[in-house]
């Protein structure tokens, strides 16, 4: 069984390694994304309907035919940097296709903002209230999650495309991630909307998603060329360092309610990965002992808790006093993407010999 969110972060994944210089004869990474490639443009995009499916196997059956928007965000992402990588044309017209897919068929006509979970023909699915098996957040409700990797893959497409109705689409994500999901004042924040946007406010925040969400809305701003907002940033971050860092050991918690200790003080490997980018943002910006110190508390907790062996690839969690709970290395939702995209910002930011070795 192959996922779209697996198969499309491998192929963003080798296409961003061999963007920064990190193929060799050896590990030809490039080649690696090409094969990823095939698989997702053969096998996984739906021909007479358009988009991408959920879920299809090695003999290239389609398993799950669903149209999900978390997964043709993640679709759009990887051809951006596949094609940045290849020079070829036809991954970004495929990246441009999605997008107008998903203009066309997840727009919520009533309420506004986009629809997250359809048929193979999207029809949207009947709201349950529910997580279905194997498929990300609530179906039939709005979430800040699938929001932040539509802005995400937007973020990206539009700085290659420079197309005005893509500015158009980038900035109305931008306003309903800062006003609906993640807003400065944070005890105004929610993780799901219903989908005519009243606010489900019985659930608790995932502390991933808000610094997630922070620093790929300064990524987003700078994409746009408006003034970043770090007044923003730093309140969403600094209410997970008071609320959901180990201040001890290190490392991110799971999951509270704003303004609140967390209630769930698993640490994912996730989460780790976008604090270690959003804290590598905040260090880069402001002289701050509070974000040097998280920094490397952070960094300490990776490299001796996160990473049990010596291939240094993460496990997926422990619990709050380092012991593991799950040491899976890969999996439908663990795709190196999380974690190669931290690391290599990490490096790219404080690293001088990775310039050097650049030029």
């Amino acid at each position: 069984m192959r996922g779209l969110v697996s198969q499309a972060r491998l192929l963003w994944v080798f296409s961003h390694a061999h963007l920064l210089g990190y193929s060799t004869p050896e590990h030809d990474y490039l080649n690696r994304a090409a094969h990823g490639y095939s698989y997702l443009i053969e096998t996984m995009l739906d021909r007479e309907y358009g988009g991408f499916y959920w879920k299809t196997d090695v003999n290239r059956g389609v398993i799950e035919p669903h149209k999900i928007l978390y997964g043709q965000s993640m679709a759009i992402y990887a051809l951006v940097e596949y094609h940045r990588a290849s020079k070829l044309p036809e991954p970004l017209e495929y990246a441009c296709s999605i997008y107008e897919t998903v203009q066309q068929k997840f727009q919520d006509n009533t309420h506004g903002g986009l629809i997250e979970h359809c048929e193979r023909d999207f029809t949207p699915l009947t709201c349950t209230g529910d997580r279905l098996p194997g498929m990300p957040d609530i179906v039939g409700f709005k979430s800040g999650d699938a929001n932040l990797h539509w802005m995400e893959a937007l973020t990206e497409l539009y700085a290659q495309v420079k197309d005005a109705s893509m500015r158009d689409s980038l900035v109305e994500a931008i306003e309903l991630l800062c006003t609906k999901f993640y807003p400065a004042n944070v005890s105004e924040s929610c993780e799901y909307r219903l989908s005519d946007w009243t606010p489900v406010t019985d659930d608790e925040l995932s502390h991933g998603h808000m610094i997630e969400f922070a620093w790929l809305l300064l990524h987003a701003q700078q994409a746009l060329g408006l003034p970043r907002d770090w007044d923003h940033f730093e309140s969403l971050l600094r209410h997970s360092l008071r609320y959901g860092f180990d201040h001890d050991r290190g490392g991110f918690y799971f999951r509270g309610k704003p303004n609140e200790p967390a209630c769930d003080t698993t640490k994912f490997w996730w989460v780790q990965a976008e604090g270690l980018s959003a804290l590598t943002d905040a260090v880069a910006h402001f002289e701050s002992d509070e974000y040097n110190v998280a920094l490397s508390k952070l960094v300490n907790w990776i490299l001796n808790y996160q990473i049990r062996s010596d291939d240094g690839v993460w496990i997926v969690s422990t619990d709050a006093e380092a012991r593991p709970q799950n040491m899976k290395k890969a999996g439908e939702w663990k795709a190196a993407y999380h974690e190669v995209r931290a690391i290599t910002k990490f490096v790219q930011t404080f690293v001088p010999e990775y310039d050097r070795c650049q030029q």
